[in-house]
């Protein structure tokens, strides 16, 4: 190597005039000691020794993966596994259980206040309540039937049983629901007309029934009455049933009538209401309600 007297570069031994700033290198003398530096490969030696550390590295790694694949093969699909089966959430069955409860004690103590709860509550009411309508006077036409029974001494007596069977209590429970549907449905159109406005069926139906919410207290009472005392009981759980039907249709009045700023006179809005119960009362009893209750003054003696 060559070094420029004027800037101090670099140069190679072949090179005549500094190519940085044009100085004439022709007679500057060799730099004996560069040179000698450069004939030495020593930077050959770190590279391929990286090299080789690297290479020793990568097998080392991949003796590594075979090992663990080799010791541990079935773990990816156990947790497959896992994955494909869901346990069952009793927390969340314990919630939304919880979350009812206190739907209901609300409902109680304020039946008109606003609640934000499931859309279904309502409905998981109403059919609980048709059920417990239904079997209740299953149980009380066999407690009834067996009690005459015993007192004409003839234990094949049994044509009351054989008009009242569980399909009846499945079409009781049937009718309520459609009854039910039939009236929220006009509550429905008629708080439209009113207000110019319409609610979500499901939300109304959650208002109906939490504003009536004290005829689950009286039906549970009615089927008591039915299932443990019977024909004795019979009296307490006409009342309770009477009970439960006032009270439902007052909830259906309050949350027709119960809002402001109507468009509408909310007298002819609520007769255009009852019309539409009437309606669909006489409609829902000419197809399937006059054999129910047929069925029912023929098992139940006395009735």
């Amino acid at each position: 190597m060559k070094t420029c007297p004027n800037c101090g570069s670099k140069m190679d031994v072949d090179v005549n005039f500094c190519t940085n700033c044009g100085t004439d290198i022709r007679n500057v003398p060799v730099d004996s000691t560069m040179n000698s530096q450069e004939v030495k490969p020593e930077p050959e030696q770190p590279v391929m020794q990286t090299r080789r550390e690297q290479k020793l590295a990568n097998q080392s790694e991949t003796n590594n993966s075979v090992q663990n694949n080799s010791v541990q093969p079935n773990q990816p699909v156990q947790q497959t596994s896992n994955i494909q089966q869901p346990a069952f959430d009793s927390e969340a069955v314990k919630a939304h259980a919880a979350n009812m409860w206190q739907w209901f004690v609300t409902s109680w103590k304020h039946p008109f206040a606003d609640q934000n709860g499931e859309r279904w509550y309502g409905w998981v009411t109403l059919l609980v309540e048709d059920f417990l309508i239904g079997l209740g006077l299953f149980i009380g036409e066999q407690r009834a039937t067996g009690a005459v029974d015993s007192m004409l001494g003839n234990s094949n007596l049994m044509s009351g049983s054989a008009n009242f069977t569980f399909g009846t209590v499945i079409e009781i429970i049937l009718f309520l629901a459609l009854a039910e549907a039939a009236w929220i449905l006009a509550a429905h159109l008629t708080y439209k007309v009113i207000y110019g406005k319409s609610k979500d069926f499901l939300e109304l139906t959650n208002h109906v029934v939490q504003t009536s919410n004290l005829s689950a207290i009286f039906i549970v009472v009615y089927f008591v009455f039915m299932a443990l005392m019977g024909p004795a009981g019979i009296v307490i759980s006409t009342i309770m049933l009477w009970l439960a039907a006032i009270f439902f249709s007052m909830a259906l009045t309050v949350v027709v009538l119960g809002d402001q700023n109507p468009i509408h006179d909310k007298f002819y809005g609520y007769f255009l209401f009852i019309a539409l119960q009437f309606i669909t009362g006489v409609i829902l009893f000419l197809i399937i309600g006059g054999t129910i209750f047929s069925q029912i003054g023929s098992s139940i003696p006395g009735l």
